[in-house]
């Protein structure tokens, strides 16, 4: 054998490669792909959901419009309310607003509905409120005012002729009126239908108290007056009256209360009296027993 040393070759070991990131990378690719792939679905159902909402809403937009009008020239709304509807209805939809709809709605009310609801009203103002038919001149002054704008409706129109001197005459409407028809009587009205400022207020005479002693009304030296039965004139003179009627009841009150105490008073003077005559007669009487009894004293 020979003296040379062995050789010995060491190989190194087979690491095997780590693709975890790899896979781990490949895997998030991949979901995200999914998950925009779902996205873009989702989008895109969407929007196919709005564009059929959008036809569904263009289609019944016809139907609307018509039904917006009958329900106006109906006068169930009024014209802002139907404008209103249909630009609500647009922008609730995303439609593109139909102006020229709102424009042709527009004339039809302002051509045809407005001037006969106009005249209408003018008709109707006037019979409700003076009791007759608007003259030809009134009502081309009225729809001159609405047209103007001086009017914006017909309850501006009412509240003008209830300023109107006619209605003041013929329906007074004034709080101090109303409480003196209250309290005297509906005013009374002259051969001319105008009122007179006066009213008739009835007063029952019988509940007044009178004299009942004979002699009272005499030993008063005062005669009270005798009222009618009915008092004619203004709700001041009324007023008048009625405030004599109750001093005059506060006068018979008192003359009797007066009365009657005097004659109380007058009663128990006449007893006080009566009563010291007889304590002097029994003193009288009291002095003699006790003169007849010292007459027998020893």
């Amino acid at each position: 054998m020979g003296g040379g040393r062995r050789s010995v070759t060491y190989q190194a070991p087979q690491i095997p490669k780590d693709d975890t990131f790899e896979k781990y990378l490949a895997y998030q690719q991949s979901k995200e792909s999914a998950a925009e792939q779902r996205a873009a679905q989702e989008r895109a159902e969407a929007a196919a959901k709005e564009e059929a909402r959008k036809a569904s809403a263009e289609s019944a937009y016809g139907g609307l419009r018509s039904g917006i009008e009958s329900q106006l020239r109906q006068g169930l709304i009024t014209y802002s309310d139907a404008t209103g509807q249909l630009r609500d209805y647009a922008a609730k939809y995303d439609l593109t607003p139909k102006e020229s709809d709102v424009a042709s709605l527009t004339k039809m009310y302002t051509e045809e509905l407005l001037p006969g609801r106009r005249a209408t009203g003018i008709s109707a103002a006037y019979e409700e409120l003076l009791g007759r038919q608007a003259t030809e001149e009134e009502k081309t002054k009225s729809l001159e005012r609405f047209q103007q704008g001086y009017y914006s409706s017909v309850q501006d129109l009412k509240d003008s002729l209830v300023k109107s001197t006619e209605y003041q005459d013929k329906f007074n409407q004034s709080y101090l009126d109303n409480y003196y028809d209250t309290m005297f009587g509906k005013q009374t009205v002259d051969e001319a239908g105008k009122r007179t400022g006066q009213r008739t207020f009835t007063f029952d005479k019988s509940l007044l108290p009178t004299y009942k002693a004979t002699d009272l009304e005499g030993r008063a030296q005062i005669k009270t007056p005798e009222f009618a039965d009915k008092f004619t004139g203004t709700p001041a003179e009324i007023e008048s009256q009625l405030q004599n009627v109750r001093d005059t009841r506060q006068y018979l009150y008192s003359a009797g209360l007066t009365n009657l105490q005097g004659e109380i008073d007058k009663e128990t003077q006449k007893l006080k009296n009566e009563g010291a005559k007889e304590l002097q007669k029994v003193k009288s009487q009291g002095d003699i027993y006790q003169s007849l009894v010292g007459s027998f004293s020893f």
